[in-house]
């Protein structure tokens, strides 16, 4: 049998599963727990790392990562699979958006992260050093936070290696969302970034994101689960037959608009819709009721995710355009 490669844990003998909470062994991270699903299989294979709850209030995700490591049978498991469902369990418990109420950083915009850093950089190095650099495959869950409202779509990173990247954009094409972004270092910034990191360290992977708005559906779950339980039978973790899936729509890089000043916006588009170049998205005013900015997209595309919140701040993200 292959030794077990993720250091984070301790090692399930072969044919087995543990679950536990994480000892990260800093006194930094005390007083929070992280949950784990460690799958030893009975056969060798890959060792595949799954993640959700980076950001604490993307429950569909959370939950199909739960449904995932209560589902996945040792016996029939061929390789390792470490499932995290709550890597951010400060920002799950505490209900805030984006960001660990302990250090006030997006976890997701950290990576690799820092060894003596604060609460999310710790973390975010951590999970690098004795999980991700191991791993043969990293599948990250997302969906939209408390005010993010989105349609399906899985982002992969392009890193210039060709085996890489084309293992990376065959498990987010088979995972099977309606809509594929390609991420490159141009448009929006990546550093930080769980995916893009693992990809860089030649660990094929992908972000998938379903669900929003805070809110749980067991459906979105449920789909969530499946497409990442397809990733696994392509992967020969699981048996069985890749179900087929319809090709994404493709999107060559996302547009971020944001605004240019402070106030409640008034939102004349929703999410999923289709935007041609200058049109008029919304305006900001101020509590007085006056018009203080209209926002334009710069680009034509779809609207792929759009905040739900009218409480937007100076240079505060509005929405992301998917550009062909």
């Amino acid at each position: 049998m292959s030794e077990w490669r993720f250091e984070l844990v301790p090692a399930p003998a072969a044919g087995t599963k543990a679950t536990g909470t994480i000892d990260w062994g800093d006194p930094v991270l005390a007083g929070w727990q992280w949950p784990y699903v460690a799958i030893n299989g009975a056969s060798p294979g890959p060792a595949v790392l799954v993640t959700a709850g980076i950001h604490g209030s993307e429950y569909a995700s959370i939950d199909a990562a739960v449904r995932l490591g209560a589902s996945l049978d040792p016996h029939s498991v061929k390789g390792q699979v470490l499932c995290l469902p709550v890597m951010n369990p400060s920002a799950f418990w505490e209900r805030t958006a984006y960001v660990s109420p302990v250090d006030n950083l997006n976890l997701n915009r950290v990576f690799p992260g820092k060894a003596k850093g604060t609460f999310s950089e710790r973390l975010a190095h951590y999970l690098v050093e004795r999980a991700m650099r191991h791993a043969d495959a990293f599948i990250d869950l997302h969906g939209g936070d408390i005010p993010e409202a989105l349609v399906p779509f899985n982002i992969w990173y392009e890193t210039g290696n060709a085996d890489i990247d084309r293992r990376s954009r065959s498990m987010a094409e088979i995972f099977g969302a309606p809509a594929l972004i390609t991420q490159r270092s141009r448009g929006a910034p990546v550093a930080g970034l769980a995916y893009a990191t693992a990809a860089m360290l030649g660990v094929p992977a992908f972000i998938a994101e379903e669900g929003g708005a805070g809110q749980y559906e067991s459906a979105v779950a449920l789909r969530v689960l499946e497409g990442v339980e397809n990733v696994l039978r392509s992967l020969e973790v699981l048996d069985g037959p890749v179900r087929n899936v319809p090709p994404p729509r493709r999107f060559d890089r996302f547009s971020w608009v944001r605004s240019g000043e402070a106030g409640f916006f008034r939102p004349e588009v929703k999410v999923g819709d289709e935007l041609a170049a200058g049109r008029r998205l919304g305006v900001i005013v101020d509590f007085y009721g006056r018009a203080i900015e209209e926002v334009t997209s710069p680009d034509k595309g779809q609207i792929l995710f759009m905040v739900v919140s009218a409480a937007i701040g100076r240079n505060g993200l509005i929405c992301g355009v998917g550009v062909e």
